[in-house]
């Protein structure tokens, strides 16, 4: 049996010495982060992969970009791709509001909350025109807040991609305290 030699032991007594002098690892967690432990006996050397972490949900369609008008009170959007006509003919009135929401004097989450679940039953309705009356903002402090976020309201998912243009309303309907909202037309089922 072959006896050590003087520097190895130095060698081996400094090793003991800065492993005494390091902190103390917390846990196998904390020094192999996301790793796991082999069962015991089971094939050493392999090293487990770190669990892959999901990437962040994005909405199963993009917001619709509008190219938004405004003029005063009056507010117009057309959704990227859609013809002009589209447009004109809603500021006309020629597409006649087959439902309403009103949301003025509603605070901006409930009223969020109100033409989301509006949109979405005039989606499942097959309806081609709503009525969204926002109000022209005369009591709230600063800018109209419903009329300025409705643009971004409409552009949003799972919605946003049927909506192909909205504008300020005919007098009748409420002039700048509502805007008429063109939805897409539904397609029908073959067979149906």
């Amino acid at each position: 049996m072959a006896r050590p030699r003087k520097g190895d032991e130095a060698e081996a007594a400094r090793e003991a010495e800065r492993a005494a002098k390091a902190p103390p690892a917390e846990s196998f967690a904390e020094l192999f982060g996301g790793a796991k432990r082999d069962a015991p006996g089971a094939g050493r050397g392999v090293v487990a992969k770190a669990p892959q972490r999901r990437a962040s949900a994005k909405p199963a369609v993009a917001p619709a970009p509008f190219s938004v008008q405004r003029e005063g009170e009056r507010l117009a959007g057309l959704a990227s791709g859609v013809d002009r006509s589209q447009l004109r003919r809603l500021r006309r009135g020629e597409h006649p509001p087959e439902q309403r929401i009103d949301l003025h004097g509603l605070a901006a989450a409930p009223a969020r909350r109100a033409l989301r679940t509006a949109l979405a039953r005039a989606l499942a309705d097959g309806l081609r025109c709503l009525l969204v009356i926002h109000g022209r903002g005369l009591h709230s402090e600063g800018a109209p807040l419903l009329r300025e976020a409705l643009p971004e309201w409409l552009a949003e998912p799972p919605h946003g991609a049927s909506v192909l243009a909205f504008s300020s309303a005919r007098p009748e309907h409420g002039g700048g305290g509502a805007c008429y909202v063109l939805l897409r037309r539904r397609r029908r089922m073959l067979g149906a």
